[in-house]
This record gives C-alpha cells, structure tokens and sequence, in this order.
C-alpha cells in the first residue's frame, strides 16, 4: 500500500537522524496520550463520583481547552527559537493534570480535564510545527511528517487498548494513570530534543 510505502521510504530517508526521532515519538506519544483521553476520561470520572452526564461536560470541555492549546502554543512556539520552556510547561500541565485525576474523589475535575485539555492540544499543535521548524526543505519535511504520524498511528492505536488492560488487571485507574504518566516524562525527553533550535540533517 502507498501508505506503507511512504513509511518505509521515510524511515530509509529519516532513520539515521536522532532529531527526526525525537519528533516522531514526540508527536507519537502526544497521539497515544489523547486517545486515551478522549477514550477513558468519562469513564475515569463516573468512578470518581461523577454523572454520566457531566463526565460528558468534561471531556467536552477538555476538547475545547485542546482547541485553545492547538491555536496559542503553535503561535507562541513560532515566535521563539528554542522550543524546550514551551514543552516544560505542556509537560507540566499535563502531569498535575494526571495527579489531580488519581485522587479519590471528583476535586477539581474541571481544572484537571482544562489542563490536560491545554496540554494535549498544545503538543499536538507543536509536534506539528517541529516538522517544519526542524526541516530545512518540503521534500525533507514530507519525509519528516510520513514518518512522524506513522509512528503517531501506531502509538495511538495502542494506547487505548493498553491503557483498558491496565484498568482491567488492576481493577483501579492508579496503574493505568501512572502509565501515562511515564508517557509524559518520555514526551519531555523527546520534547526537549525536538524543541532545540537545530535542523534534520
């Protein structure tokens, strides 16, 4: 298939670049952490005391905030040429954020669903614009992003169901959050890497 093409031709092209990979498993990890989000928030909630109904409201709210993440931190990232105090600062929201959904009870669940919301959006937004802040050329940037959303693919096709399995064996969201929130020290690794003002070479 053209897709499976496109992978392999990238990775031929990409796979002797470290910056190239620290942008992929960037944007890889940024699409595994959403998923999971968007596929377990509610039902992380409803255990924490909350309605079905508001569960609801918070994942919509956590989408809206995306939307806001995915307009402002591309803008701002744009303006700087080094990018790593941005992806402190998504990292940042984004682990209290996970903190704040392992406590016992419904607390702030509107805070955490807004930051995380913050967070996920303004990775996504970012992971794409390293593609072509890391990039000196379009051919080099079409190899770059073909090989960056495969991995994005990939990642995010498991995520979920990983994350499901965790809650499964241990019958508690702690794991399964703690999951992530390795994730997000493994982001901030390959997003200190991808944030630094060089080029694939």
């Amino acid at each position: 298939p053209k897709h499976e093409r496109s992978f392999v031709q990238s990775l031929k092209e990409m796979g002797g670049s470290k910056i190239a990979w620290q942008v992929a498993l960037f944007m890889g990890l940024q699409s595994l952490a959403f998923y999971v989000i968007l596929a377990w928030l509610p039902e992380i909630l409803q255990d924490r005391g909350l309605s079905p109904q508001k569960a609801g409201w918070m994942l919509s709210l956590s989408q809206g905030m995306g939307v806001v993440g995915t307009i402002f931190i591309p803008t701002w990232a744009e303006k700087v040429d080094d990018q790593r105090t941005i992806v402190w600062l998504l990292v940042i929201f984004e682990a209290v954020s996970l903190v704040g959904l392992m406590l016992p009870s419904g607390f702030l669940v509107g805070l955490w669903a807004s930051l995380i919301g913050v967070a996920l959006g303004g990775s996504f937004g970012l992971a794409l614009l390293f593609i072509i802040l890391r990039t000196s050329n379009s051919e080099t940037a079409t190899e770059l992003s073909g090989m960056a959303q495969s991995i994005g693919y990939l990642l995010a096709a498991v995520g979920p169901t990983l994350f499901g399995a965790l809650h499964d064996i241990t019958h508690a969201w702690f794991v399964p959050l703690l999951f992530l929130l390795i994730i997000v020290g493994a982001k901030l690794v390959f997003g200190l890497g991808a944030g630094r003002p060089t080029s694939v070479s």
